[in-house]
């Protein structure tokens, strides 16, 4: 897992992935991508930007171009679709939506019943599981069923969902905040083998200490430790599953200054000792 800017490699020429998971949780990352959000059964917080749901059954949400994202699945049970493709694919280099923002990222059903919020997710809902259903079993023409199909759900965010013209001042003023956290992320994971003090980490997003340690807890979910200790057990987890390296080294490779500390966090994270996967 990519904990920054994440590169998605789709595994063919058609650039979008439509994927069930099960009580998922994911770091705090970006791409160009966008990424639709729908949640099919249960609960699971999502963070975009500087902000953060608790998405039920039914909820839908969109994660445009640059954004911020996290999924947080602790303690809940939950059952969510995940739609992610180039833009480019439906004529959108740039970004989608091209020429509108979405007021919020998140679409909602329990504000106005039988509004036009709940047609929006109850048809999405049919697309979305039309497109698993498609990825899965890759019938004759699927690739152009599959193109049609996002066609169909973006123009029905687009006329469902409120949207408001894109405010170039306030867009800059937006952009340039998000890209100074986008950084940092990409300097963390870039740094992560070594220690990284809050003041460093503030200096990178030229930000004062108490305002970065607030932007980056509502960003990512999560505090600057927290956040570190997680890139270095993802990276410990891969090594531990492809390398005979001690667990002594793996735990100095990965930033940690000793095996104590870094069991610890792995037993935080993991809820195991990183001896048990091996």
């Amino acid at each position: 897992m990519k904990a920054y800017h994440e590169k998605r490699h789709y595994g063919s020429d058609l650039p979008i992935s439509v994927l069930q998971l099960h009580d998922f949780s994911f770091l705090a990352h970006w791409h160009n991508d966008v990424e639709l959000i729908y949640v099919k059964k249960g609960e699971i917080r999502v963070g975009i930007n500087s902000e953060n749901w608790l998405l039920k059954a039914g909820d839908l949400a969109v994660c445009s171009s640059g954004d911020i994202h996290y999924y947080d699945g602790r303690g809940l049970e939950s059952e969510i679709i995940l739609v992610i493709f180039n833009p480019r694919l439906i004529g959108s280099p740039s970004g989608w939506p091209g020429d509108v923002h979405l007021v919020s990222p998140v679409i909602t059903n329990a504000e106005e019943p039988g509004g036009s919020r709940e047609k929006l997710t109850a048809q999405a809902a049919i697309l979305i599981e039309r497109m698993l259903a498609e990825m899965i079993e890759k019938p004759k023409y699927y690739d152009t069923l599959l193109v049609g199909l996002l066609y169909e759900l973006g123009g029905l965010i687009l006329r469902f969902a409120p949207t408001e013209p894109i405010d170039p001042q306030k867009n800059r003023r937006l952009g340039s905040g998000r890209q100074a956290m986008r950084e940092v992320l990409d300097y963390l994971e870039a740094q992560s083998f070594r220690p990284i003090p809050l003041e460093e980490a503030a200096r990178q997003a030229h930000m004062s200490v108490y305002h970065f340690s607030r932007t980056f807890k509502s960003t990512t979910g999560m505090s600057l430790t927290a956040y570190l200790n997680r890139i270095r057990i993802d990276k410990a987890e891969e090594l531990i599953r492809t390398t005979e390296l001690t667990m002594l080294d793996i735990a100095l490779e990965c930033g940690f200054t000793n095996v104590r500390t870094f069991n610890r966090a792995f037993r935080q994270f993991r809820g195991r000792a990183p001896s048990s996967l091996r």
